[in-house]
């Protein structure tokens, strides 16, 4: 007989849900997005100590119910539960659901005879907050504690983070030990959701987790057994100082704790239960790309649609993966390939094992179909480690962002880029969840920057160095969050790692590079603009100099040094009456000068400096800047890590650089691997088609022009959907401009971003 058993662990999200049960053939209940609240665990229904429930095992085929009403407020949506399970005397399956409703045929919970089992399930109620338990066969004692609750009042909201490991330690008999998460999550955060894992007990244990300096609740969150492990998903409170604490029963077990995400009161997704649906099956080809039956090979990942409509703004959705019929001892992970690196396994099998974890990948490809390179079905990637192996999912629920509702001064997003808000590789530009009131964005491959009318500055996208400045270091939020501490912004700029703000006072702060809240730079007064490369910053003071600080490998600095870098500012050489600067996301910086010429220092691999020289040994970096050749009457300037665009006064724009799949916009066409002569250009040419401009913008591959009209119009490389055409076909560029659609009254444009007036 197979053994058949339920673990609980997270790819990037929350816990299993479950949302329908009972055989009353009631109308099923439905909830609205919701918010939620940690509250210290609590037990409502225990079989072992009568509490809720006389005392005594549940036997086969019987329903217990147990009530939430005292734990959670009227309207309360749904309840988190850490589900125990002692003493069960065969292979069984538990199922929690929503009292007075028919009982789904998804268990919450697999049990093998005589061992302790747990997993966290989140049940939707209705207003009597009650929740009914049915065992399967054999006869089990259950333990049901409240962790937390979703309401309608007000309360703290999601964010989905990449998996990073917390904790790795030996936890030692009887002991308590002691977590911070300072650097972690906000200190807006009241709540965690993370994989705990115990393996290589040396006795039979059971580990607790709670808020630091609380009474240790009579409950716990994970089994382990000599020669086993357990793991279970786990949400918990957190305490006054952002810290956890984790208690071990007996003997010595090694620990294993990875954050996917955290609650906090200021800003995130709601949540809302669905009936449970079966969206992926391997063994029947649901959710394969071409239907067919496909197993997943020893070292290798196959990629599932999720079938069901899963809203546009959904951030994360909660599923239930299963493994069946593995030919080896394996582990199985589930991610969200497109935005993150794939994150340590979730789920361990031994062959003729049947196992379930509580899973939630961030939803990275939403939005219509597109291509065969970047199809924006739902979708979700599982690894195999060894042997061969079948697998189910289960979807019951989703987090969304709340929808925009904003009518000027919106941000729409588009492409590869607009995965950073969750939304994944969208064909066509749609309107940013979370923004409004926007006066000026800024934006790297990576990350992304807001700034508002209001002189405050929100953020998303990666956060591994500190990028967002929201307090807390690793994963990424795709909802926008507020940059800690600061006011009175008048301009932003985004570096490879690093974020930029110009105040009203002439200062400027930074953030990232392992700095995760705003510090001024020192020794920069007087500043009028402000502009970031990959791995340097500009400052414009309002004596017309030009100020530079950061990597100098490719003389970003422009002041002649050789020094590898600078971590104060210096000045730029032979720069004086500037307007304006600019830089891009590569090694090269630009300078508009009042009397309308322009000048360029840093890299030139690619002749991205256009002032005639083709790069050779030794005329591949200049270290002090040049003049563009020919060009007079610029207002304007931007650059990528290949080429630059001007902006001149009669509303024309030219371009210098490289040409690879149409750059440089000038309608000639050029594969990435040709070396013929229209593959680059030294000096500026015309981008063809071009006028009544009145902004520039770039992307990695090409250029963004905003017309007077408020339109947007693109060239260059469209391979990820940067040209907001929906499709890509080949040849995917754009060797003139063509319009992005579904874009009017822009001011501005950056990398899969358009500010709106």
């Amino acid at each position: 007989m197979a053994v058949s058993r339920s673990l609980a662990l997270v790819v990037a999200l929350v816990a299993g849900l479950v949302t329908t049960g009972g055989t009353a053939a009631q109308a099923a209940v439905t909830s609205p997005a919701s918010s939620f609240t940690a509250v210290q665990p609590t037990r409502f229904l225990d079989t072992v100590r009568g509490v809720g429930v006389p005392v005594g095992p549940v036997g086969a085929k019987t329903t217990v119910t147990g009530s939430a009403a005292s734990l959670a407020p009227v309207n309360s949506t749904a309840v988190v539960v850490n589900l125990w399970v002692e003493g069960p005397t065969a292979d069984s399956a538990v199922t929690a659901f929503t009292h007075g409703q028919a009982r789904p045929a998804l268990p919450s919970l697999r049990v093998q005879a005589g061992k302790r089992r747990s997993n966290q399930v989140t049940v939707q109620v209705g207003a009597d907050r009650t929740v009914d338990f049915y065992n399967e066969a054999g006869s089990v004692h259950l333990i049901a504690s409240i962790v937390g609750y979703y309401t309608t009042d007000a309360g703290s909201r999601y964010t989905p983070v990449s998996p990073s490991r917390l904790l790795i330690d030996w936890l030692g008999n009887g002991t308590t030990t002691k977590l911070s998460l300072v650097d972690e999550v906000p200190a807006t955060a009241t709540a965690v959701t993370f994989a705990l894992t115990l393996t290589n007990p040396s006795a039979a244990t059971y580990a607790t987790v709670f808020p630091h300096n609380t009474p240790r609740p009579t409950m716990a969150n994970v089994a382990a057994y000599p020669g086993g492990q357990g793991t279970n998903l786990v949400t918990v409170k957190i305490g006054a100082d952002r810290s956890i604490d984790f208690y071990n029963l007996a003997g010595q077990v090694e620990s294993y704790a990875d954050l996917v995400g955290f609650y906090a009161t200021d800003y995130g997704a709601y949540f809302t239960p669905v009936a449970p649906e079966r969206v992926l099956d391997s063994r029947s080809g649901l959710g394969t790309w071409d239907g067919a039956p496909r197993k997943i090979g020893a070292n290798s990942d196959i990629s599932y649609r999720l079938q069901p409509s899963i809203p546009s703004n959904a951030l994360a959705v909660a599923l239930n993966v299963t493994g069946y019929s593995a030919t080896a001892t394996t582990a199985i992970t589930a991610w969200d390939r497109p935005s993150t690196s794939q994150p340590d396994p979730g789920l361990s099998l031994t062959p003729g094992q049947t196992v379930s974890v509580a899973a939630a990948p961030v939803v990275s490809q939403v939005g219509p179909a597109v291509s065969a390179s970047y199809d924006t079905d739902r979708a979700v990637y599982v690894h195999n480690r060894a042997g061969t192996v079948d697998v189910t999912a289960d979807l019951y629920g989703y987090f969304t962002l709340p929808l925009a509702d904003c009518f000027n001064q919106c941000v729409s997003t588009w492409s590869s880029y607009s995965w950073q808000q969750g939304t994944g590789y969208i064909g066509t530009p749609k309107t940013m969840a979370g923004l409004s009131d926007v006066v000026a964005i800024a934006d790297s491959i990576s990350h992304g920057y807001a700034l508002r009318i209001d002189g405050t500055v929100r953020a998303w996208g990666h956060n591994w160095t500190g990028e967002l400045g929201n307090g807390w270091f690793s994963g990424a939020s795709p909802a926008p969050v507020p940059v800690v501490g600061l006011t009175s912004v008048t301009a932003v700029a985004a570096g490879d790692n690093e974020g930029f703000a110009r105040r009203s006072d002439g200062t400027v702060w930074r953030w990232g590079q392992n700095v995760d809240a705003p510090v001024q730079v020192a020794g920069l007064t007087g500043v009028t603009a402000i502009a970031a490369a990959r791995d340097t910053a500009y400052a414009l003071k309002s004596d017309g100099t030009v100020w530079a600080w950061g990597s100098n490998t490719r003389g970003e600095l422009g002041n002649g040094s050789t020094a590898a870098s600078s971590a104060t500012p210096v000045r730029v050489a032979g720069l004086s009456g500037v307007q304006s600067i600019s830089s891009g996301d590569g090694y090269s910086a630009y300078a508009v000068k009042t009397d309308g010429t322009v000048w360029a220092w840093g890299d030139n691999t690619h002749n991205e400096l256009g002032n005639g020289v083709t790069c050779t040994t030794s005329s591949c970096v200049s270290r002090t800047p040049v003049a563009v050749s020919g060009l007079t009457g610029v207002t304007a300037v931007t650059g990528n890590w290949s080429g630059a665009y001007a902006l001149r006064a009669d509303g024309t724009v030219v371009a210098w650089g490289a040409n690879d799949r149409g750059r440089l916009g000038n309608g000639v066409s050029c594969e990435s691997t040709d070396t013929s002569p229209n593959c680059t250009s030294a000096v500026p040419v015309a981008v063809r088609d071009l006028t009544g401009v009145k902004a520039l913008g770039i992307f990695g591959g090409g250029g963004y022009a905003v017309k007077s009209d408020g339109t947007v119009w693109g060239w260059g490389d469209n391979y990820e959907l940067e040209l907001g055409q929906g499709v890509t076909a080949y040849p995917w560029w754009a060797t003139v401009p063509v319009r992005v659609p579904g874009l009017g009254r822009v001011k501005a444009v950056a990398s899969g971003l358009a500010l709106g007036e």
